[in-house]
């Protein structure tokens, strides 16, 4: 092993495909792309950790790819999110009186769910504003298993909104990644996710159809929802929407998103300079992962 090795590892599992981004620093090395059984995975998340991990071993033997420095996204299924806004407390008393907050405003996180969170910037002396997130124990649990079975040592584990939210660096619009088994809904405000949803592809054996179907009925409605919420921070006309993922593949999707939400569609800009034939929707999850500074 090199001392300072900068390399790295980011993977995600979408479109039932295990997809590996080897890195150093902000420079992308290699990609591959490993097809999984179905039985493996079901709407996205692992539902055999073993066999993932026996797949992920496999592909890192195969191609010289780092086992330590590794860092994956999650699908936001299940998860949860609160501004929770609380009187000016002493910085030693932070942790307990979030914890009762969380405990009172999510209940149902307490037992099923890992939370997180960290208190947010503001001048208001008085208040305190705080962010948790609530994401569900087995979505977590099952990737360390995976990882844990391939033989990787875990760096960090994020959500996809917010690798998504760092790739495609907009101020405000909405980020569709579309992948056959599931959808990822990300509104963007200020550079944040506002707002983000999963929509799992309900059925054993999804396919682009069924999965571009689910998108355009849940689009819109999502949209409403978050201006119909969010009054003061609605999403303005011209935002427009970023499509990315094994969906943005279908040369149609895009004007059907127009159609269905009257919104300009556009792709993703590279973020850093990437090698020519570098599949970038389909990596931006990877890329998001690649270009967090700090884990």
């Amino acid at each position: 092993m090199k001392l300072f090795d900068r390399r790295g590892m980011a993977f995600t599992i979408e479109s039932m495909t295990l997809r590996l981004l080897v890195f150093s620093g902000r420079k992308i090395e290699s990609w591959h792309s490993v097809s999984l059984s179905p039985n493996l995975v079901r709407e996205g998340l692992i539902s055999v950790p073993e066999g993932v991990g026996s797949v992920m071993a496999e592909a890192i033997r195969e191609n010289d790819i780092p086992k330590r420095g590794v860092v994956c996204a999650v699908p936001s299924t299940g998860s949860a999110t609160q501004t929770l806004t609380m009187p000016g407390v002493k910085k030693g008393n932070v942790k307990e009186m979030v914890s009762r907050e969380i405990k009172r405003t999510m209940p149902g996180s307490v037992d099923v769910d890992f939370v997180y969170w960290q208190q947010l910037p503001g001048e208001e002396v008085h208040k305190q504003q705080v962010y948790a997130l609530a994401v569900p124990k087995s979505n977590i649990v099952g990737l360390v298993e995976a990882c844990r079975a391939a033989g990787v040592t875990m760096k960090g584990i994020e959500l996809k909104p917010f690798a998504l939210v760092r790739a495609v660096n907009c101020k405000s619009g909405i980020i569709v990644h579309g992948e056959v088994d599931n959808v990822e809904l990300v509104v963007v405000d200020k550079f944040f996710p506002g707002l983000f949803r999963s929509v799992p592809v309900k059925d054993a054996t999804p396919t682009p159809e069924m999965a571009s179907q689910n998108l355009l009925r849940e689009l819109p409605f999502t949209i409403d929802y978050y201006n119909r919420t969010y009054r003061d921070s609605q999403l303005a006309p011209e935002a427009a929407v970023y499509l990315s993922g094994e969906l943005a593949l279908d040369p149609k999707l895009a004007m059907e998103i127009t159609q269905a939400t009257g919104r300009e569609v556009v792709g993703v800009e590279p973020v850093e300079e990437y090698p020519p034939n570098f599949p970038l929707a389909q990596f931006l999850t990877n890329v998001g992962l690649m270009l967090r500074e700090k884990w």
